[in-house]
C-alpha cells in the first residue's frame, strides 16, 4: 500500500497537477525579431557584400576610409561590421584581416544569428587566408634558408676544385 502511495504522489509531481495552488497566468511578451525584418537585413548584407567583392582597389580603400571614419565617431555595431566586411576584401592586407578579425569578434554578438552564421563566412575566410599566408611566411623562410646554405656548400666545393686544381 505504502508502496502504491508513493508511485502515485511521484506520478502526480511528475505531471505537475500535485500543486496545492494554481500559478497565476503570465502574458507572453510578443517577440522582437520577425522573419521578414530578419530576412530584409540579412539581403542588406548579402548586397553589400556582392558590392565589396566586385569592387576595385580604389572603391575598397574609399570604403575602408569612410567606415573607419564613422566608426571612429560613433561606435555601432552595423557600422563596425561594415568596416570588417570591407576590410575582408580579396585584396586586403594581412594587418587588414586580422584587424576584421578582431571586428568580428568584438561585434557578432549584437546581432541576429542569421547574421553571425553569414559573418562566420567571412571570418573562415579570413582565417583560412592568414593560415595560408602564415605557412607561405614559414616556406619563404625555410626556402631562404636552404637557399643560403646551398650557396654555402657552393662556395665549399668551389675552393675544394680551386685547391684540386692547384695541385
Amino acid at each position: 500500500m505504502n508502496r502504491a502511495l508513493y508511485c502515485g504522489v511521484l506520478a502526480l509531481m511528475l505531471t505537475g497537477c500535485s500543486l496545492p495552488f494554481s500559478l497565476p497566468y503570465q502574458q507572453q511578451a510578443d517577440p522582437i525579431w520577425s522573419p521578414a525584418s530578419d530576412n530584409q537585413e540579412l539581403n542588406d548584407w548579402l548586397q553589400l557584400s556582392a558590392d565589396m567583392m566586385h569592387s576595385s582597389e580604389a572603391e575598397r580603400q574609399q570604403q575602408v576610409q569612410k567606415w573607419q571614419q564613422m566608426s571612429a565617431n560613433s561606435e555601432s555595431a552595423n557600422k563596425e561590421l561594415k568596416l570588417a566586411l570591407w576590410l575582408s576584401h580579396p585584396r586586403a592586407s594581412i594587418s587588414q584581416r586580422q584587424q576584421a578579425q578582431q571586428l568580428f569578434k568584438q561585434h557578432l554578438p549584437a546581432v541576429n544569428t542569421r547574421v553571425q552564421q553569414f559573418f562566420g563566412a567571412y571570418q573562415g575566410y579570413n582565417q583560412e587566408l592568414l593560415n595560408q599566408q602564415r605557412q607561405l611566411a614559414e616556406r619563404q623562410q625555410q626556402v631562404d634558408t636552404l637557399t643560403r646554405k646551398l650557396k654555402e656548400l657552393a662556395s665549399i666545393d668551389e675552393q675544394i676544385n680551386e685547391r684540386k686544381f692547384r695541385e
